[in-house]
C-alpha cells in the first residue's frame, strides 16, 4: 500500500480555503469605511433614525395591556397581571375566613395580554369590579328528603345532627311517657353540590326549615336564624318531613260498673230507685302510642292491671202500669203566649206539635196540661231537655226546656209548674226561646216505649178559640 504524503496537505488546504472564502455584506461595508471619514450630517441623520426607531418601538410596547374578563365579559385593563392575581388570592382568603369555609369564584377569570391603542390601565377599578361582580361558591353536601334536594350543609357529618334535632322536637317526655322508638318516615340522605356560601345552613337552621315545611306554624326549636324570615319563606318549597315516635304511656282509667235490676210489681213501670249504689273501678292501662310530628295517629293496649274492682249497681224497677189519673181536660201549658209554628204546616209537614212563644222567654213557667205520671224526663239531642207525662188515654210532651222540675215516676197535678221555657236541643222551628208541645194518643198498652209508638194528634184540637 502506498503511504500518504503529509507534506502536500498544507498547500492544498490553503488553496481550498481561499477558494471557499466569501466576504459578507457587513464585512464589505467595514472594509469600505476603513480609513474613510464620513460627513457629520450623515452621523446626525443616522442618530435621528436610530432614536426615532427606539422611541417608536417603546411606544409600541407601551400599548400592550392585560385584559381582565369575567366569563368572557371584559371588566378593565391592567399593566401588572401579578397584582391582580395576588388580589384574587387575598380576596379568596378573606371570604373563606368570613364564611369559615373554603370558597372560590364561580365565574372564569382570564387575564390576556393584548395590544390596545390608546388603552388606559386602572388596576383599582378592576379590583373593585372583581369584588362587586364575582360570585363565590363552595363545595357542600345537599341534604335530601326522599331523594329530593332540600337544604345544603357544610358536610355529610351534619346530616345526622339535623336528624337528631328533628327527633328531639317530638321526643320530650311528658306525663311519664317512655320513648320506645323515634325515626323519620322519609329517607334522609346527602349528595355533593356546589352552592353559594350564603345558602349553606347550619344543622339548626336546616332543622328549622324542615319543621316549617312540615306545616307546624313556627319552629318549635326557638332558634335565632341568620336569615330570619327569608329562611321560613324558603321552607315553602321544601318537602315535608314526618317524625314518627312510639311511646309507652301508662294511665289510670275508670272501669264502669254494671247495672242489675230487681223488679217490683207494686211500683209503676216509670218508677225506680237504687238499692245498692254502683261504684266504678280503677285499672292501670299500658298503651303504645304512635305519634307523627307530635300528633297521635294510633294507640294500642299492651297491658292492663286492675287496681280496684267495680261494684255493680242494683236498681229496683216497677213493672205495674201507671195509673190513669188524668181528668181528660187539657190546660194551656203556659200562662199566655202564642203559637209561632203550628201542627204539620205546609212549611213543616213533619212538625207533630206546636211551638209556643212567650215574651218572658226563659222565666216563663211550663205547666202540666193535666194530672198524670211522669214516665220520662231527661235530655235528647233533638228535644233538648224534655218531659213526657202519662194521663191515661193520652201523653203530653214538653221539649226544649231550660230546666226540669220533675223526674220519671213523679206524680203531677193539672197546672203544676214542671219546667221553665228554654231553647235547648236542636230547635228547627223558632230559634229563640219557646216550648215545643205535643199530645200523643195512648196505643192502649200504657207504655211510652218510643217516640213513634204512640200516634200524635193536633194539640190545638183540644183548645177552643
Amino acid at each position: 500500500m502506498r503511504p500518504l504524503n503529509f507534506r502536500l496537505w498544507p498547500a492544498a488546504l490553503g488553496k481550498k480555503l481561499r477558494r471557499a472564502y466569501r466576504y459578507s455584506e457587513l464585512r464589505k461595508l467595514q472594509l469600505w469605511l476603513k480609513g474613510k471619514t464620513l460627513h457629520w450630517a450623515l452621523y446626525l441623520a443616522f442618530s435621528f433614525l436610530l432614536t426615532g426607531g427606539l422611541l417608536g418601538f417603546h411606544f409600541y410596547l407601551s400599548q400592550f395591556f392585560y385584559v381582565v374578563s369575567i366569563d368572557g365579559r371584559e371588566v378593565g385593563l391592567v399593566r401588572d397581571a401579578g397584582e391582580i392575581e395576588q388580589y384574587l388570592v387575598e380576596l379568596n382568603l378573606r371570604c373563606s375566613a368570613l364564611y369559615d369555609m373554603a370558597v372560590e369564584p364561580e365565574q372564569e377569570i382570564v387575564l390576556l395580554r393584548e395590544y390596545r391603542f390608546d388603552g388606559k390601565a386602572d388596576a383599582e377599578a378592576v379590583k373593585e369590579a372583581l369584588r362587586q361582580q364575582i360570585t363565590l361558591k363552595t363545595e357542600a353536601v345537599m341534604l335530601t328528603v326522599n331523594q329530593v334536594p332540600a337544604v345544603p350543609l357544610r358536610s355529610a357529618t351534619e346530616i345526622s345532627a339535623v336528624v337528631d334535632l328533628l327527633s328531639s322536637v317530638f321526643t320530650r317526655q311528658d306525663g311519664g311517657a317512655k320513648l320506645l322508638e323515634v325515626k323519620l318516615v322519609e329517607e334522609i340522605g346527602g349528595i355533593p353540590c356546589s352552592v353559594s356560601p350564603d345558602a349553606v345552613c347550619s344543622p339548626e337552621e336546616a332543622a328549622e326549615l324542615l319543621l316549617c315545611a312540615a306545616d307546624l306554624g313556627r319552629s318549635r326549636l326557638q332558634l335565632a336564624s341568620r336569615q330570619g324570615e327569608l329562611l321560613r319563606e324558603a321552607a315553602a318549597a321544601l318537602p315535608a318531613i314526618h317524625v314518627r315516635t312510639v311511646e309507652e304511656v301508662k294511665a289510670v282509667e275508670t272501669i264502669p260498673y254494671d247495672k242489675s235490676y230487681v223488679y217490683n210489681d207494686k211500683m209503676w213501670y216509670a218508677q225506680s230507685h237504687v238499692l245498692i249504689p254502683g261504684k266504678a273501678g280503677k285499672k292501670e292501662v299500658t298503651y303504645h302510642v304512635t305519634r307523627e310530628n307530635g300528633k297521635e295517629i294510633s294507640r294500642k293496649i299492651v297491658g292492663e292491671r286492675i287496681l280496684e274492682e267495680p261494684v255493680t249497681q242494683v236498681i229496683e224497677k216497677g213493672t205495674s202500669r201507671a195509673p190513669a189519673i188524668g181528668t181528660g181536660r187539657f190546660l194551656w201549658p203556659v200562662t199566655g203566649g202564642f203559637v209561632t209554628s203550628g201542627y204539620r204546616t205546609a212549611q213543616r209537614p213533619d212538625h207533630i206539635g206546636i211551638d209556643i212563644y212567650h215574651p218572658r222567654e226563659k222565666k216563663t213557667p211550663i205547666l202540666a196540661a193535666d194530672s198524670g205520671v211522669v214516665v220520662e224526663a231527661g235530655y235528647r239531642y233533638r228535644q233538648g231537655n224534655y218531659i213526657v207525662i202519662y194521663h191515661g188515654g193520652y201523653y203530653t210532651v214538653y221539649a226544649h226546656t231550660s230546666v226540669n222540675y220533675v223526674s220519671a215516676g213523679d206524680k203531677v197535678v193539672r197546672g203544676q209548674t214542671i219546667a221553665l221555657m228554654g231553647n235547648s236541643g236542636r230547635t228547627l222551628g223558632r230559634t229563640g226561646v219557646h216550648l215545643h208541645f205535643e199530645i200523643r194518643r195512648c196505643d192502649g198498652s200504657g207504655v211510652w216505649g218510643s217516640w213513634y209508638k204512640n200516634p200524635p194528634v193536633n194539640p190545638l184540637s183540644f183548645f177552643k178559640p
